[in-house]
Order: structure tokens, then sequence, then C-alpha cells
């Protein structure tokens, strides 16, 4: 016995194989893909391609069962289990939260503490066919802002928003020595995915960031980054590469002082665009520096 269900305005245009892999995560792909080629999954009765677009109101038959949704119990346990975030924004488009230090933005096994773990939990989401998403890839030990759609329309504008570097992302890092007080770090960069390290590389993606230095303390500085590019470890990276690493990043500096590397993702500024709702437009979202980087927020100029 299969099941039949109707597309909501949350998967309006998304694809049939990526809409069934969130829905029924239990199912291996290769299945997935064999049911669509053989026709055993149909849209509105008929045979469909693994790529075509859904719209809002039309049937999808599969050959499962109907996956069940979260019970209530459930959800009250997963409240439970996890501490409410920090919000800094909320409406019914997305969700702005301040992630600490240490925890990751999605969970690395199955009911794993995250922050679309805690997201998922908080709101007490229930359905299976759409799942808020967390739109920015914060290494776990980097703090700060993080943008969660809360619906698909909002995850679609949003991921094309960042994707043509519309959305500003500004950080502010504790690094080793004095900085120039301006510059631009502009070097390709190349992910080693094996040994999750990234190094500068001519062959590489291009990647550039600019900073400019809000205060000296001692022997360190703290600089407001703008990631103009959003490669992994990019700020990490191209601050090692001028010689003025992280403090507290074993992976690309010394290691020494501070637990983690000190760096946070200080603010998020949205364009004045007409895809997003009019109260969004041009706003700009500031998240509170965490305990380890606020003596060096006394000392900004």
């Amino acid at each position: 016995m299969g099941a039949e269900f109707k597309i909501s305005a949350d998967n309006d245009g998304r694809r049939v194989d990526r809409l069934l892999r969130t829905k029924w995560r239990e199912v291996p792909l290769g299945v997935i893909m064999r049911a669509i080629r053989t026709g055993d999954v149909r849209l509105d009765g008929r045979k469909t391609r693994p790529d075509a677009r859904l719209a809002e109101g039309q049937t999808l038959y599969v050959p499962w069962e109907r996956r069940e949704e979260a019970s209530a119990e459930k959800l009250r346990k997963a409240q439970k289990k996890f501490p409410p975030l920090d919000t800094l924004y909320k409406d019914d488009f997305l969700w702005i939260v301040n992630k600490p230090a240490g925890l990751l933005v999605q969970p690395d096994e199955k009911g794993g503490d995250s922050l679309v773990s805690r997201a998922l939990a908080e709101l007490g989401w229930e359905r299976s066919d759409y799942r808020p998403a967390a739109l920015q890839r914060l290494d776990r030990n980097t703090s700060g802002a993080v943008i969660i759609a809360l619906a698909g329309a909002a995850q679609r504008r949003l991921a094309e928003l960042i994707r043509k570097r519309k959305i500003k992302k500004v950080y502010h890092a504790v690094v080793e020595g004095l900085t120039e007080e301006l510059g631009r770090i502009d070097v390709p960069l190349k992910k080693d995915a094996a040994a999750n390290r990234v190094s500068p590389d001519k062959e590489g993606q291009e990647a550039i960031t600019l900073y400019r230095r809000l205060a000296e303390y001692e022997t360190k500085s703290l600089v407001e980054l703008l990631l103009v590019t959003g490669r992994p470890h990019q700020a990490r990276v191209h601050l090692a590469s001028i010689g003025h690493p992280v403090v507290g990043d074993s992976k690309y500096g010394s290691g020494r002082g501070a637990r983690r590397p000190l760096l946070h993702a200080r603010e998020l500024i949205f364009p004045d665009d007409a895809d997003l709702p009019e109260k969004l437009r041009g706003l700009s979202v500031l998240a509170p520096l965490p305990e380890d980087m606020k003596e060096y927020e006394r000392e900004e100029k």
C-alpha cells in the first residue's frame, strides 16, 4: 500500500526527487530513483521525472507507507532535551538566532544536538514534507547570527540572495598581531574534504574578504570582516594567510590564547530587495559578542 499527498506551498517549485528524499529519509536514494524511473511514483496520476518541478495543489503518489508525523509526546521530549535558542529576530518568514560556540549547525547523528535540532524542538515541528533549514554553514566553534528559513518560499528566496551575495555577512575576530587599518584579501581557496582543511591555492575557488581594524589589545587586534564570498573556513584561512591567524585557532594558527577560535558572526544586513517582505528590506541584525570576546569589545574604538 502506498501513500498520496498534496503538494503544499512550502514545496512549490521543488524537484520531485528532493522532496522525496526529505520526506522519506529512511528510504535509500537508489530505491527512490528506481521508483521514479519505473513509474511507481506518480504526479497527478502520471509518470514523472526526478527533476520535475512541483506545483502547489498537485498530488504525488509514492509506493511506500505514509510516514508518521512526529507525535506530541516525542515533541515534548525533544523540547525538554534541548535548551531554548537565543532569538535575535523572528517572524513567519525566518528566524535569526545567536548560535553559541561549540554547537553544530546540523546534527552529526540521528537525534543529536544541533542548532537545527533545537529549532525543530522549540517550534514543535511535526511535518516531514518540509523542515526549517539553516542557511549558513558556521563551524562548530564559531558563534553568532544564523538564518533559519521557516517556509519553503523563504528558503528559496534567501538562498538566492545569499548566492548573489546580496545579504551581507559581517564577522568580528580577535587575531594575533597588529593588522593594517584596512585591507582586502583576494586569495583563492581549495578544500581538502578528506582532511577537512582549506588552503590558499591559485587553482581554488575565488574568495574575497574585506577587513578593518576596530581596536588594538596588547599584542592582538579586533577586526571586522566582510565576507564577500562564503567559502568554508574563509575568514580563518584568509587571516592566517596574511600573518594574523585568529586567536585560539589550532587548525590554522597556534591555538594559543583561547579555548576556541575567537570568530563571531556579528551582523547580517539584508538588501532593500523586492523579493523580501517589506519589514526585512534593509534590516540589520546584530549578534552580541560571547563572553570570551567581550573584553575586546570594550576596547573597541
